[in-house]
Order: C-alpha cells, then structure tokens, then sequence
C-alpha cells in the first residue's frame, strides 16, 4: 500500500475518532440531564412508590424517555464505531510493514502497534512495586493510550488504557516516540504517564511478540 493510501486511511481514523467523541459528549450531556435533582437517571424507574410520577409531576416523562431512547441510540453507534476504529487501524497495521509507514507526525491518530476493541480490552494492573508514583508534574500530555492489546509488551510492561503519556524516552510527541520505538528495539525506556490524576513512571520496552508492532498499544494525539 502507497504512503498516500496510508495517509488516505489515516485521516480516516482520525475522522472515525472525532465522530466517537462527538457521541460521547453528547452521551455525557443525556446522562448529565437524566442525573440531575429529582431525576430518574438512565434506568431509574419514572413512577414512585405509590404508583405516581416522580417529581410530583414536575419531571418531565416525555423527555426523559426520549433522552433514554437516544442514549441507547448512541450507545450501539458507539460501539460500531469503536469497532471500525479497530479495523482501519489493523489494515494499516497489516499495510505497514516498513518503519517508516508506522506511526507519522501530525496531530491526529498515530497507528504505533497493535489494537483491542475496547469492549473486549484487558488490562494488567500494575503494582506498587513495578510502578512507582511521583508528584504531579505540570507537563502537559502529548498522547493517550486508548486501545490495548491483551498480553501486548506494553500490557506486560505497566501501560493502561486511558495512560496519558508525558514523556515516553525523551520523546515529547508521538512521531519522535514512534521513531524511538523503531530504533531501539529492547530497549528499556522511561515512561512517565499520568493516571488518574497522579504521575507514575513506567519502563517499558518495544519487541517483538505475536502481534503486530512492537508495543501493542495504540496512541491518539492530544491537540491543546
């Protein structure tokens, strides 16, 4: 597959991205309203003990049906979603074989190595042991990682879903992070993430292992 075949397909990913966190947003703003004072929330029931509607009638049923029914609605578009990020990212993951194909510059999604829908993600947990805290620094995070692959290096070594990568080696962005990869294959690297708030360090190594790509993780750009 040509460069501008892989760029096409890229930009494709990106674009499936910003359609996902668009129903999200508007997924966490139906939640917001359905959780509010004297609100029934997603599946709470719409009548009281007795029989009445809640609020003393001052709920509006309609509409919280109607909010129900399109979270659900967006809740499957989700997934498919989800699911056809997976698969553009695996065709660009089986159409890059040469390094330089993997894991370009720019500001959108980077396909560094191998992805998990998901719905279907494991995660290892790591220890205190193997991942010490420090205090939160002020840098700011140039990537997230959103999908990872069960049993991928990247899982073996610490990393999570949902890690908001600070420094990875040096590498302040995802296209120098993606070259240190390519270049320094078993070498150990300095990681240093913020989850959850609180800022641990990792080390972790690109290799080989039966999956595609070194780490088994897939970066998507953080734009400020």
């Amino acid at each position: 597959m040509g460069e501008d075949v892989i760029k096409k397909n890229k930009e494709k990913v990106e674009r499936l991205y910003k359609q996902r966190e668009e129903l999200e947003a508007e997924m966490a703003s139906i939640s917001q309203r359905l959780n509010g004072p004297n609100m029934p929330g997603l599946k709470g029931s719409l009548v009281d003990n007795e029989g009445f509607p809640i609020g003393g009638g001052d709920v509006d049923l309609y509409s919280v049906r109607a909010d129900r029914q399109r979270y659900n609605s967006l809740k499957n578009d989700h997934l498919q979603l989800t699911n056809a990020i997976e698969k553009e990212v695996q065709q660009l993951l089986s159409s890059s074989a040469s390094p330089s194909a993997v894991g370009g510059g720019g500001g959108g999604t980077d396909t560094i190595v191998k992805t998990q829908t998901e719905n279907n993600e494991k995660v290892k947990i790591p220890t205190e042991s193997t991942t010490p805290k420090t205090t939160s620094t002020n840098r700011k995070a140039f990537a997230v990682v959103d999908i990872l692959a069960p049993g991928s290096p990247a899982d073996l070594d610490g990393l999570m879903v949902h890690d908001r990568i600070l420094d990875f080696g040096g590498a302040f962005s995802i296209a120098d992070a993606a070259l240190l990869i390519q270049d320094n294959l078993g070498k150990s690297h300095r990681v240093l993430v913020n989850r959850a708030g609180v800022d641990e360090i990792l080390n972790i190594a690109p290799r080989t292992w039966n999956g595609n790509g070194l780490l088994g993780a897939h970066f998507r750009a953080l734009n400020f």
